[in-house]
């Protein structure tokens, strides 16, 4: 199988939504093995204050990317549901919306190009009775084509499947991106394709025991609009079961991918 050409300027961003303590740490393991695989920077950091400023800064982003650019690597940390990612107490931003941003058809730059997004975030929370919604008032049910890719280059990793909680603990970030730290800055990395890196970590996360009673927290937050539309917080006593232990990935790279 053919392999992208990554011998041009690689870029990567960092979106990180406010309110969520040991997201500092995460922040440091992104940079670290973002230089351990050639990435500059990261070279672009985008916090989360209104959607507006978030879509605005990415698109800035976007339209000064060179053609010279050989991928892109996105890691998204927020407060989410199933499909989105929370900006503030009353909006949301849909991933979809990002992923699109930097699709062959509306990024230039980066087309044919491989684009990696990281997502850190909860994919779901208890309505009632036992239904699981969005905090945006959606069934989670089945993934719907909407949450899907809808062009080819592109991998999305996200912490947890669908229905689940991504957690974070304040003195010592997300597994996730601990995991990924261990995993990407081996010297072998760059003799691994990126799925199969990506296969390593979920190995590791599946054989971590991470519990609430052992400080960490959900990427989730019962914010006004969710209160507003009747959905209940996870209790935070009896949510073992809800805490996603395995990634979800989806991959619609047409080549294989060494960083």
């Amino acid at each position: 199988m053919d392999r992208y050409d990554l011998s041009g300027r690689r870029a990567a961003v960092i979106m990180c939504g406010g309110g969520r303590p040991g997201s500092e740490y995460d922040v440091e393991r992104i940079k670290a093995l973002c230089k351990q695989n050639k990435f500059p920077g990261p070279s672009y950091s985008v916090k989360c204050k209104t959607k507006e400023d978030v879509t605005d800064a990415l698109k800035s982003f976007r339209n000064n990317l060179s053609n010279d650019v050989s991928c892109l690597a996105m890691f998204i940390m927020a407060h989410g549901g199933l499909g989105h990612i929370e900006v503030n107490d009353e909006e949301i931003l849909d991933l979809e919306d990002i992923y699109k941003m930097f699709s062959n058809s509306q990024c230039p730059a980066l087309r044919e190009k491989p684009k990696l997004f990281v997502v850190q975030a909860c994919r779901g929370v208890k309505g009632r009775p036992k239904d699981l919604y969005t905090d945006g008032g959606r069934s989670s049910g089945a993934v719907s084509k909407k949450l899907l890719p809808t062009e080819s280059d592109s991998m999305e990793v996200y912490a947890v499947p669908p229905g689940k909680l991504a957690i974070r603990h304040p003195d010592r970030g997300c597994p996730l991106f601990e995991e990924m730290h261990n995993v990407f800055t081996k010297d072998s990395v760059a003799t691994r394709d990126v799925y199969e890196l990506f296969t390593e970590v979920n190995q590791r996360l599946g054989q971590r025991k991470d519990r609430r009673k052992d400080g960490y927290e959900h990427d989730f937050q019962p914010t006004p609009r969710v209160i507003k539309r009747n959905l209940q917080p996870v209790d935070k006593e009896d949510s073992s079961d809800d805490i996603g232990r395995s990634l979800h990935i989806v991959n619609n790279l047409t080549k294989k991918l060494y960083l």
